[in-house]
Formats: C-alpha cells, sequence, structure tokens
C-alpha cells in the first residue's frame, strides 16, 4: 500500500488558483479599462456641421450669394461690373477669413485646453481622431440643439 494520507484536509490549490485568477482579472480590468477609448493626440472638427449652424456664417454666406446676383443681374456697364466683383470678392475673401479665423481659433482653444497636439478637418480625415465639433460650436456660441438650416 501506498503511503497516501486519506485525512480530509482541504487543499491549498484552490484558494492559490483563485487567487492567482483574481489577480489576473484585476489586471486585465484595469488594463481595459484604459482601452475603451484611447485618447488621440489628434483632433477632428467637422466644418461642414459648423457652417450648417452658424448664423454668422450663414449671414455671410446669404450676403455673398445676394450680393452676386445683384451684381450680375445688374444694368451698368461691363467695366463697373468688373469693379463691382472685383469688391464683391475682397469682401467674401474678408469674410471668408473672418468665420475661418474664428473657427481656428476656437478649435485652438480647445485643443489647448484637452492637449491634442493637431487638429484637422472632418473633411480630410478618413477616420480617426477626437471629435471637437461640439467643443468648438460651444466656443462660438453655436445653438448645437438647433436643425442645420438647409441650403447652406
Amino acid at each position: 500500500m501506498s503511503n497516501v494520507n486519506t485525512t480530509s484536509r482541504p487543499s491549498a490549490r484552490p484558494a492559490l488558483w483563485t487567487c492567482i485568477l483574481l489577480g489576473c482579472l484585476a489586471v486585465l480590468a484595469t488594463t481595459l479599462s484604459g482601452c475603451a477609448h484611447p485618447r488621440s493626440s489628434i483632433a477632428v472638427v467637422d466644418v461642414a456641421a459648423i457652417e450648417q449652424r452658424w448664423p454668422k456664417f450663414i449671414n455671410y454666406y446669404r450676403q455673398i450669394q445676394a450680393n452676386y446676383v445683384a451684381i450680375s443681374e445688374s444694368k451698368i456697364s461691363p467695366a463697373e461690373k468688373r469693379k463691382a466683383f472685383d469688391q464683391w470678392q475682397q469682401q467674401s475673401q474678408r469674410w471668408q477669413d473672418e468665420v475661418s479665423g474664428d473657427v481656428r481659433d476656437a478649435a485652438k482653444q480647445i485643443a489647448d485646453a484637452k492637449h491634442y497636439k493637431m487638429v484637422v478637418t472632418r473633411q480630410g480625415v478618413a477616420y480617426g481622431g477626437d471629435d471637437i465639433t461640439l467643443d468648438v460650436e460651444k466656443a462660438l456660441k453655436i445653438d448645437t440643439t438647433a436643425s442645420p438650416v438647409p441650403g447652406t
């Protein structure tokens, strides 16, 4: 016969495996909680969405269109029309620079506050990056609850 201990002493192995398993689960949970949404160093702004809701942009856009139509349909001489179109183009460029600067400044402010290294437009990104469009809209005081304006 063998010298096998047949007393009913509880084994330490199940408790050891339980501790190891719980430890592994704790490490895994800690690791995965940081991977649930990895923070990107790149932020994305959807300029088209901003253009559709921003009253300042919409007003400028409509005024530029109305001025173009007015000049096109006017009965002024060709020389005066060229001069009017030159002025229209300069005004359009000033307004475009103004709204672009406003969006750029707001995006920079959000990026600095949230420690992003780069901000790109959604239109130039196939995928990736953290979308900060709503933050930029709030910085520009855009009503984000309103529906986009059709035709902008």
